[in-house]
């Protein structure tokens, strides 16, 4: 959800505790300016204004001003980032909400989302996987030589139940992660959405 011009500068002051009459001490901005710049009816911002604003803040001109939603990388070089032809091909094309794709890479739990479908997709635990199957085989085995179980034993049947089939696990794990994310995005932008109401 893209904040309109009042509405980051009022999130700004209120992220860092200030009341117009500190702000406009600190900055040396008129308080009737700045509560007018927060202001709905708000019409006109001077470039001076601006600029001292988004210094203050420690935040692009750009941001204020809604053009951008980075605050403090105006210029990040794509070769840092190391970002794919691929990649950049999609973010450019419109085809996703880049904005929520960035909220989604950017949640604290994000990094283990991503742990979970590497350790996966690279075959990381495979070999811990294939040892704890192989040690349940082993006991089943011994269990049909000893006991000669029927075909319903309970006890066979957890045995073979206690088989980790990697596919479904990681699957079940990554499933875990990623509703984990999207339900704390989804109170974020409910909360953030009582905080704005829009206009009908």
């Amino acid at each position: 959800m893209s904040l309109s011009i009042q509405e980051r500068l009022k999130d700004l002051r209120v992220e860092r505790g200030l009341t117009l009459e500190e702000f406009a001490e600190r900055t040396h901005l008129s308080k009737s300016a700045l509560g007018s710049y927060e202001a709905e009816d708000f019409k006109d911002i001077s470039h001076y204004a601006l600029i001292k604003l988004a210094k203050f803040y420690g935040v692009t001109t750009d941001y204020l001003l809604g053009l951008s939603e980075m605050k403090r990388h105006p210029n990040a070089d794509l070769a840092d980032l190391r970002l794919s032809d691929g990649m950049i091909d999609l973010l450019k094309s419109g085809r996703v909400d880049n904005t929520l794709l960035c909220e989604l890479a950017a949640h604290p739990d994000f990094v283990k989302l991503l742990a979970d479908i590497q350790i996966y997709v690279e075959g990381i635990a495979a070999m811990q996987v294939q040892n704890l199957n192989a040690w349940v085989d082993v006991a089943r085995a011994e269990i049909v030589e000893k006991y000669q179980p029927g075909e319903h034993d309970q006890t066979a049947y957890l045995l073979q139940a206690a088989h980790i089939d990697e596919g479904d696990y990681f699957s079940s794990r990554v499933h875990k992660d990623i509703d984990a994310i999207i339900e704390d995005m989804w109170q974020t932008h409910r909360a953030e959405a009582t905080a704005h109401p829009k206009n009908p």
